[in-house]
């Protein structure tokens, strides 16, 4: 019988019984000590197939997050390319028009703090937003990502000497800004996309820094997206969401705001009285 011991240890055992018990004693105490190992390697046995089978169905079914990343995928190859076929000077015209919608939001007007992206590639332009927010007296913030992908952001005074493209391809602050402000601190926050269905979900690079920093300020500090409206999804169509996914507040395209407000019910007018007759 092998009880996961070697000689020497069950050596010492029978030693300590035979003080204690008495030679009668071990015959009795090594069968009581056999039943139980061999009920203890019964249900470890058990337990071990069931974490095998859970292992294997693992294995063979991927989770509810690894599906909708592959939709996602293949929703943003879609929609960069739709992104990538306006000209130079359609999206220059198209981005002015944008930033001319943003600033009629109320919400924006009051902000004095904005969170803004600089672009990169074919996406929506705000470096002369970020400008002419400069010279009005608005502090701008750009976000930087950490190594660890989080996400921080510093303020700055000049979009191109105070920002340099990084590693993966987006436009940070360089080093020396990094943490010269507060993220309480921020009152307004525009987010780049590469998509947009018409609910206001937001579809990324996939990298999902946004959705964890943003998650933090949703429902203290309006939260806007910016896109051409080549980026909107159809009116059918939804976006596949995931559990650290947000949704804007609004989103401007060119034409417009994209989230249309609730229409309050006309009010219930009585008919008049009629005189007795």
């Amino acid at each position: 019988m092998n009880m996961g011991l070697d000689f020497s240890e069950i050596l010492i055992i029978l030693v300590l019984i035979l003080i204690f018990f008495g030679s009668k004693e071990i015959p009795n105490i090594i069968r009581q000590a056999g039943r139980f190992v061999g009920k203890v390697r019964l249900y470890s046995d058990k337990v071990r197939r069931e974490i095998n089978e859970i292992s294997r169905i693992d294995e063979a079914m991927p989770t509810h997050d690894q599906e909708v990343a592959k939709k996602k995928e293949a929703l943003r190859e879609t929609y960069s390319a739709k992104r990538k076929e306006l000209t130079p000077e359609q999206r220059a015209e198209k981005s002015a028009a944008i930033w001319e919608n943003l600033k009629k939001e109320p919400a924006f007007a009051k902000a004095k703090a904005v969170m803004v992206y600089v672009e990169a590639g074919a996406e929506v332009a705000m470096r002369p937003a970020i400008a002419e927010m400069l010279a009005t007296g608005r502090r701008v913030i750009v976000p930087y990502v950490n190594q660890d992908a989080s996400m921080g952001v510093a303020e700055i005074a000049d979009a191109d000497k105070d920002t340099a493209l990084s590693g993966i391809g987006v436009y940070e602050p360089v080093r020396e800004k990094w943490n010269n402000f507060f993220k309480s601190d921020v009152q307004f926050v525009v987010c780049p996309a590469v998509a947009f269905d018409i609910h206001g979900s937001r579809l990324g690079r996939g990298r999902g820094c946004y959705d964890r920093f943003v998650k933090e300020l949703k429902g203290r500090v309006p939260v806007y997206g910016v896109a051409f409206d080549c980026q909107i999804m159809g009116p059918d169509e939804r976006l596949p969401f995931a559990y650290h996914d947000i949704t804007m507040d609004q989103v401007i395209t060119e034409r417009g705001i994209l989230i249309m407000p609730p229409q309050e019910p006309a009010p219930q007018v009585a008919p008049p009285l009629q005189p007795a007759g």
